[in-house]
């Protein structure tokens, strides 16, 4: 195998594996952020019941004060 072949060879290997750690980088942080998306969504449900409660029962205690 010719030298600079060799020397090639030798920089682009490091390289192939620095772009595969880079992949699956990317691919693990795109599925982290689409499960922390739905669990946010999931909060956010939650949360506008507890406002709707809220609300309904502020108005029960208004309506106490109207008697």
């Amino acid at each position: 195998m010719p030298y600079w072949l060799q020397v090639v060879v030798a920089l682009a290997a490091p390289s192939g594996v620095l772009v595969a750690l880079i992949e699956r980088t990317r691919r693990e942080n795109n599925r982290d952020h689409a499960k922390n998306s739905a669990l946010l969504q999931s909060i956010d449900r939650k949360v506008d019941h507890v406002s709707e409660r809220m609300d309904d029962h502020i108005e029960w205690h208004l309506d106490q004060g109207r008697k």
